[in-house]
C-alpha cells in the first residue's frame, strides 16, 4: 500500500494531503498566505490523525510552479527539509497539470475519455502561467504545450491554430477570468471554461502515477520552477 504526504504552497491557500491506500485525509489552511506558519502543523495533525511517521511515507509530492515565488519557496523548503531528515524521495508536479487534473473532474467526461485542457493562470499585468495538457482522468496528464510565461496576444494565437477537434477541449484557471483573456469565451469556435478546484489531495492521484514511473528526485534536486526567466515570447 502506497502512503504519500501532499503539499501544495503555490496558491494562497495552503493546503496538505495524506493519502495510503484509498484513503485520502486532507487539511487546509484557515486564512490566505499563512503557509509558513501552518503548514507544519498542518502536516504534523495529519501524521497523528493516520498514527503514522514520517518514516512510513514512500513519497513527498509537492507543487513546483509556477505559482507564488514565496509559497513556491516554503513548500518546497518543508518538502526538502522532511525529505532530508527521513530519507522520503520527492516527486514535483505542475501546478499546471494539477489544474488539469483538477478540470477534467468538473468537466463531466468519464474516466477513461480523453479531453484537452488549456490551463492558465495570471502572473501579473499581460503575463500568464499557460500550458496545455491531454487527460483522460486515469493516467499522467501529457503536455501538449509544455508550461511556459505568454502574453495574451500568443495565447490567442495558440487557440485560434488549435485543429485538433478528435476529443473535447477546455480552459480552465484564474488567467481566463482577466479582461484581456475574456475573449477567449466568445464566439462560436469558444471553449468551455471549467472551474476546478486543485489542491492537495489532487496531488496525491498525480504523485501515485509518477511514483509507478519512477519520477521522483533526491531533495537537493527538488526545486521550484519560476518560469519568470523564460520571456521568449516578447521577442517573437
Amino acid at each position: 500500500m502506497t502512503t504519500l504526504l501532499a503539499i501544495d504552497t503555490a496558491a494562497d491557500i495552503c493546503s496538505v494531503a495524506l493519502s495510503s491506500g484509498n484513503t485520502i485525509n486532507q487539511r487546509q489552511s484557515a486564512a490566505v498566505r499563512k503557509h509558513a506558519a501552518e503548514v507544519l502543523p498542518m502536516i504534523q495533525s495529519l501524521l497523528d490523525e493516520s498514527d503514522l511517521s514520517l518514516s512510513q511515507i514512500d513519497a513527498i509530492v509537492m507543487v513546483s510552479g509556477p505559482g507564488s515565488f514565496t509559497g513556491l519557496r516554503i513548500g518546497s523548503a518543508v518538502a526538502q527539509g522532511l525529505s532530508f531528515g527521513a530519507d522520503i524521495p520527492i516527486i514535483r508536479i505542475s501546478s499546471l497539470m494539477m489544474q488539469a487534473r483538477a478540470a477534467f473532474g468538473a468537466c463531466g467526461q468519464r474516466e477513461g475519455t480523453e479531453s484537452v485542457f488549456y490551463t492558465c493562470m495570471h502572473a501579473r499585468e499581460d503575463e500568464f502561467y499557460f500550458a496545455c495538457y491531454q487527460d483522460d482522468g486515469v493516467s499522467q496528464p501529457r503536455a501538449l504545450i509544455e508550461d511556459q510565461i505568454s502574453d495574451t496576444k500568443s495565447i490567442l494565437n495558440l487557440l485560434r491554430d488549435q485543429h485538433d477537434q478528435s476529443c473535447p477541449h477546455y480552459r480552465s484557471g484564474n488567467g481566463w477570468l482577466q479582461r484581456t483573456l475574456q475573449d477567449a469565451g466568445e464566439g462560436d469556435q469558444a471553449l468551455a471554461l471549467v472551474s476546478g478546484a486543485a489542491n492537495a489531495a489532487t496531488l496525491c492521484a498525480l504523485g501515485e502515477y509518477a511514483l509507478a514511473a519512477g519520477l521522483t528526485d533526491r531533495a537537493d534536486d527538488a526545486v521550484p520552477v519560476y518560469l519568470k526567466e523564460d520571456m521568449a515570447y516578447r521577442k517573437s
